[in-house]
């Protein structure tokens, strides 16, 4: 790689906390980093003042060729060949049984979460190179179930995302390209329970004894991304704080 050019990152959901956290990780490290990130509007006060961060105002979670197109478009737009690191952190989640979940709360997670990430392993597959890491952000939920939270679009869609990485691990593997899984536990803000006595009852089945936090999870992401990670591909890493070891 040309030292003179910054490394290049592609991503979803960096309004996320665990973006936030991501961002304001790679942003400290001395090799630099160009930041470009699909957002849904509104976005968070948070969000907004990242400043470091490229922006592509477009809504991934409808899979068409003019999605396609127009994303396609947009990395052209900004001189965009290849890309160093890929990141698909987007996500929603609706905790209810599954008797109770909707046909569009099954499809707008599927949308958001599996199908989002499809999108961008098609735009990215032209732009990979030697040493391209990508990394899907997954969860716990993908292999284990909480009475806590039911949800069981979020763990399908999430272990869609497992088998996804495999696959593309399998076959990008040649070409020197990595893909990799994170799969969080439960955090201290995020997408799963955030009432207090939830949370308390999450903590205790911790092996750590406590909730996560999402620089936690953002710097394994950054370890996936870098050169210190250059012989893992196709793995799952969960970072839960031991809660998937305990039943």
């Amino acid at each position: 790689m040309n030292p003179k050019r910054p490394k290049i990152l592609l991503a979803t959901g960096l309004s996320s906390s665990i973006g936030t956290a991501l961002v304001a990780g790679l942003s400290s490290e001395k090799s630099p980093w160009r930041i470009i990130s699909t957002r849904r509007s509104p976005m968070h006060a948070e969000a907004n003042a990242m400043g470091s961060v490229e922006w592509l105002d477009l809504d991934l979670r409808r899979p068409s060729e003019e999605v396609l197109t127009t994303l396609e478009d947009a990395l052209a737009d900004r001189g965009v060949e290849g890309v160093d690191g890929v990141v698909h952190l987007a996500g929603v989640v609706y905790s209810d049984r599954f008797k109770a979940t909707t046909l569009g709360e099954w499809r707008d997670t599927m949308a958001v979460n599996l199908d989002g990430a499809m999108v961008l392993m098609k735009v990215v597959s032209h732009r990979l190179r030697a040493g391209t890491s990508v990394v899907l952000v997954g969860s716990v939920d993908a292999k284990m179930a909480s009475d806590l939270g039911p949800a069981a679009a979020y763990g399908a869609s999430k272990a869609g995302l497992a088998g996804l990485a495999r696959h593309l691990a399998a076959e990008w593997g040649g070409q020197g390209v990595r893909v990799n899984v994170v799969a969080p536990g439960a955090l201290r803000a995020g997408a799963g329970p955030q009432d207090a006595e939830a949370m308390e009852q999450v903590a205790k089945r911790c092996l750590l004894g406590r909730l996560g936090r999402a620089d936690e999870v953002a710097d394994v992401i950054r370890f996936l991304l870098g050169q210190a990670s250059s012989y893992v591909t196709g793995a799952v890493i969960p970072v839960d704080g031991g809660l998937g070891l305990r039943y």
